[in-house]
């Protein structure tokens, strides 16, 4: 195996950054159907067209603490994590898993087979047996290193050692934050073609097909690309009006995807949202509204915490 470095390279990190709010980190793709409904502590509800939605905070002091969290995954059947943390100074970026038992969530710990890497993004398979995440490695193929994606698959033994995804999915740029729908279409990010975009590609006969770069009108800077599992829709973190990072939503229309709308309040807050992830019957995501920790002076940048809501607020924007 080729060898790797556990720090993004400044460059990398200016790229995939660059079209967030300020200060961004790196951020996170997520998971195919799963069932999950797992406790969490109500954080604040509001009024929609259609009825309350509520948001909740994710394992409070578990899963989300003072630290920074981000991205998320589970298991299919609900009852382990996979997410990133940061240590307060956001000097490294680690991936942590939790189990849910008959007490709640358990202590997280590194998720062993990307302990003492930069493993960010992780996204699970609907069966459950592939891993993806993102990772600054020494590609097998071009002998260059850059942040791409790479997976482990679950083994009756545990799991694998860690192994590229490869072309065309990955390319000589950045490539980062997949997801996968239930037919093989992928969605990610890249900064190939000197442009940081929405690729998709679609499965075929020698694995994927060459991606195609997505253009969402009205959202030039889209990324974070989470396709559902039926590839009905897309939520996307964007650049909203007023210049914060919401969630969006993009429907499948018959001649490719509808303008991205934003999700409503109390789902996008003033503060930076982004990180989408679909797990049973709720819509995971970051934000970086007050919550574990209280308000933050402006000179400080919050921590940010993983939060779910109803996954209705997405069927109801992609309604006929």
């Amino acid at each position: 195996m080729a060898g790797f470095s556990s720090e993004v390279t400044e460059r990398e990190w200016k790229e995939v950054t660059r079209t967030r709010a300020p200060n961004r980190i790196v951020w996170i793709a997520l998971l195919a159907l799963v069932g999950c409904d797992r406790t969490a502590n109500r954080e604040s509800t509001a009024a929609d067209g259609t009825g309350g939605i509520e948001v909740e905070v994710v394992g409070p002091g578990v899963i989300s603490t003072e630290l920074p969290e981000f991205a998320s995954a589970f298991s299919p059947d609900g009852d382990t994590i996979y997410f990133n943390r940061t240590p307060s100074d956001r000097s490294s970026i680690g991936l942590f898993y939790s189990v849910h038992t008959d007490s709640g969530w358990s202590e997280s710990r590194p998720f062993p087979p990307t302990q003492g890497i930069t493993a960010i993004d992780p996204f699970l398979s609907s069966d459950g047996r592939r891993l993806f995440f993102a990772t600054p490695r020494v590609r097998e193929i071009s002998g260059n290193e850059s942040l791409s994606i790479w997976f482990v698959e679950r083994t009756h033994s545990g799991w694998s050692e860690l192994q590229e995804i490869g072309e065309p999915i990955n390319s000589d740029s950045t490539d980062y934050f997949l997801s996968l729908a239930t037919d093989g279409t992928v969605a990610f990010s890249s900064t190939r073609n000197r442009t940081l975009g929405i690729y998709i590609s679609s499965p075929s006969p020698s694995g994927w097909s060459d991606p195609e770069l997505l253009t969402l009108e009205g959202a030039p800077d889209a990324s974070n690309p989470l396709i559902s599992p039926d590839g009905t829709l897309m939520v996307v973190s964007a650049t909203s009006e007023d210049g914060s990072s919401d969630l969006m939503v993009a429907c499948r229309i018959e001649k490719g995807w509808s303008r991205p709308r934003a999700l409503p309040d109390p789902v996008n807050s003033r503060f930076a949202e982004f990180a989408p992830a679909i797990a049973g019957d709720y819509l995971y995501y970051t934000s970086e509204r007050p919550g574990i920790v209280g308000p933050s002076p402006d000179s400080i940048r919050p921590p940010g915490d993983l939060y779910r809501t109803p996954i209705r607020v997405l069927s109801d924007m992609c309604q006929p």
